[in-house]
């Protein structure tokens, strides 16, 4: 049952960094002065979104089951989900917004400083730190040999 969760997170972050990755190009468009950290940030979200995918593919396959380490990213996903909702709200654009931008007024402005931009992708970059650790983690241990057929144990050696 863990594994149903662990892998509607993952379609849950999957669907917000597509929202987040398609509201950067927007103001990648609209916004010029911003234009470098705009992509900085739509590159970071798309990367995630990227491996978060395959993390997907893995947590629905035949072996999922083995694949402990995967199976306990609920609190990374969240972290990660919580962080694209954020940065999702600062990038939706207004009503108001909208409304000008129909007039063929340049409407949008780009919410963030240089200094979140870097905190977001730092932060970005450690959601996806962990994923992968997870991803080598599981590979070590179906990888080798001597565990065929065998169970992971999450205990730690004393």
């Amino acid at each position: 049952m863990e594994g149903l969760g662990a892998a509607a997170s993952v379609i849950a972050v999957i669907d917000m960094s597509a929202k987040v990755a398609s509201l950067c190009f927007q103001y990648s468009v609209a916004v010029k002065d911003a234009k470098e950290d705009i992509e900085r940030l739509e590159r970071e979200v798309k990367s995630i979104k990227s491996i978060l995918e395959d993390v997907k593919r893995l947590l629905r396959g035949p072996d999922s089951a083995q694949l402990s380490a995967s199976q306990k990213l609920l609190a990374s996903l969240q972290d990660c989900f919580l962080q694209l909702k954020e940065m999702d709200a600062r990038l939706e654009p207004g009503k108001a917004r909208k409304a000008m931008s129909r007039v063929g007024w340049r409407a949008l402005k780009w919410p963030f400083k240089r200094k979140d931009v870097e905190k977001i992708i730092n932060n970005l970059g450690r959601c996806k730190q962990t994923f992968s650790l997870a991803l080598q983690v599981d590979q070590t241990w179906v990888a080798n040999p001597c565990n065929l057929g065998r169970k992971q144990d999450n205990a730690l050696p004393i």
